[in-house]
């Protein structure tokens, strides 16, 4: 098995997990720490570098493990987490309440992250 496919997809779960901590905790530590309104972490310029990086990790890690298996639950899965992914950074950060981003962004992240576990156990048990 390739080397690269476990990585990417282990960096992309990781990716979903980081995400999916400061949709929730950005809230209650804005509350304690005031002065993180006006950091990068609250901007949406956070959601666009997020989608950066997990974007093409995904795509690839997907596209190495279809190589290795013929599985189109997990393409189902990934493409739909980034789809809800990009909706929720691009869309409802500027169109919608800050839950509703939030939401995307949790419910994408953890469709997204299941694809990829998904993928890394059928690459893994494929050797």
């Amino acid at each position: 098995m390739s080397k690269l496919q476990p990585l990417l997809d282990s960096c992309a779960v990781g990716i979903s997990a980081i995400c999916a901590v400061h949709c929730l905790a950005l809230p209650v530590l804005l509350l304690v720490f005031p002065l993180l309104g006006s950091s990068l972490i609250t901007d949406e310029l956070f959601h666009v570098l997020v989608l950066w990086v997990i974007l093409p990790t995904s795509a690839l890690a997907v596209l190495l493990g279809r190589a290795r298996h013929p599985d189109r639950t997990v393409l189902l899965w990934v493409v739909s987490g980034m789809v809800i992914l990009v909706i929720g950074a691009l869309w409802a950060h500027d169109h919608a309440e800050a839950w509703v981003d939030r939401t995307f962004a949790l419910i994408g992240g953890l469709i997204l992250a299941l694809g990829h576990i998904r993928n890394y156990h059928l690459c893994r048990h494929r050797n």
